[in-house]
């Protein structure tokens, strides 16, 4: 059944994010039959450049219209306020004007102009989470748990989730807690629920022809994102330095368009002399760039606090990694990624981050690189459970429970 989709996102398909997370998915939705109609919140468009052309003649292409809103930043409350409104308005507009199956709704903010314009749609709502918002906020330092702007959302996620006719969780944790400890104290019944991780495309992200790990000459281990409070840079400086310590040689590049200063002050705070922070390197590429970074490395490195909100979270870099046959070192408790990862044998989990850890991780890395089948497995395992292809597959399916009349 061809359904009839209006796809809210409050991330810009202008953004990184935007670009590697939603335009894709919209596309290839449309390019599958579904009606797709899309608003979303863009910050003003650098002078001279052509991405808002590009993008829309991408997704008409793909048979998808686009309704691009302008993003408010500041002051935050009202500017957001602000933006919730206009997007009802246009919301409701684009309801009236034809028939609208499901309003698909990409987090939280996006959520609330979803379920505003639900009943005049006469539409499912798909409560896309991408994790448990609040306590994100909450845990990452920008909100109190005691504050109003706290208790006002988790009063809005108990709305968000009661009126949902189907729901999409980024990893299996996540749903769990969803069934064990959310869904019942706002519902009597369990809507269809969907587990789909952030996954790549792996037409662009592949492995380096005529791949070959790490030697004698060191490991090229890459970070790949943004630096601040989610993301232990120094806990991952001081476990370079220890496995650099066992393969002379290995280097650390760091792409990020955060400050790069950061990398020096937590550098002296995880004690790297000159000789490691000389093979610390840091830079920028458009994300276009991405995945021939990624299949020139050796292994991807990523340490993210594991707190509660962090078992609902999928990092975008960890299907990438997979998709380019570069298996990865992470620490333990964050969404799904440790079990893909034992389960797999496709990289080395930390339980803890201390010096044996490290000392044991990296003579567990070495060992994994020298395997010559570990591309394969990485690819595979990209292939299985993190491919564009396949979660797709899975919203293409969903919509058509919904839009059949599958609900609550």
């Amino acid at each position: 059944m061809e359904a009839s989709v209006l796809y809210i996102t409050y991330d810009g398909l202008l953004d990184p994010l935007g670009r590697s997370q939603v335009l894709p998915y919209i596309r290839e939705l449309g390019r599958r039959g579904a009606r797709m109609r899309v608003i979303s919140f863009e910050k003003p468009e650098p002078a001279g450049s052509q991405a808002t052309r590009r993008i829309r003649d991408e997704l008409e292409a793909a048979g998808v219209e686009w309704h691009a809103l302008r993003y408010h930043s500041r002051p935050t409350v009202p500017a957001t306020l602000w933006d919730i409104l206009r997007g009802i308005g246009l919301a409701k507009k684009l309801a009236r004007r034809e028939r609208i199956d499901i309003v698909h709704a990409r987090s939280y903010i996006a959520g609330m102009i979803a379920l505003a314009v639900k009943r005049i749609a006469g539409a499912s709502f798909l409560f896309d989470m991408r994790g448990f918002w609040p306590d994100e906020r909450v845990e990452g330092g920008s909100w109190s748990k005691n504050g109003a702007l706290y208790k006002t959302f988790k009063r809005i996620e108990r709305k968000l989730l009661a009126g949902a006719d189907g729901i999409v969780s980024l990893t299996q944790r996540g749903a769990d807690i969803l069934v064990r400890d959310l869904l019942p104290g706002v519902r009597g019944d369990i809507p269809p629920l969907e587990v789909i991780p952030t996954c790549a495309d792996l037409e662009l992200f592949r492995p380096a022809q005529g791949r070959h790990h790490a030697g004698e000459g060191g490991v090229k281990l890459l970070y790949l994102g943004s630096l601040g409070s989610w993301y232990l840079l120094e806990p991952m400086l001081a476990f370079f330095a220890v496995l650099r310590g066992q393969a002379p040689g290995s280097t650390l590049r760091i792409l990020t368009g955060s400050d790069p200063r950061m990398v020096d002050r937590a550098a002296s705070a995880a004690g790297l002399d000159a000789d490691a922070l000389s093979a610390v390197s840091t830079g920028k590429v458009p994300h276009e760039q991405v995945p021939d970074e990624l299949a020139g490395a050796d292994c991807s490195l990523f340490f993210i606090r594991p707190t509660f909100s962090k078992q609902a979270s999928c990092a975008t870099k960890f299907a990438e990694s997979l998709a380019c046959g570069v298996p990865v070192v992470i620490n333990s408790g964050v969404g799904d990624h440790d079990s893909h990862v034992r389960g797999r044998g496709i990289g080395v989990v930390l339980d803890k981050l201390d010096g044996q850890s490290y000392a044991a991780a990296a003579t567990e890395l070495l060992a994994l690189l020298s395997d010559s089948a570990i591309a394969g497995r990485c690819r595979a395992a990209a292939e299985q459970g993190f491919s564009l292809a396949g979660a797709v597959g899975k919203y293409s399916a969903l919509y058509s429970r919904l839009s059949a009349g599958e609900r609550r």
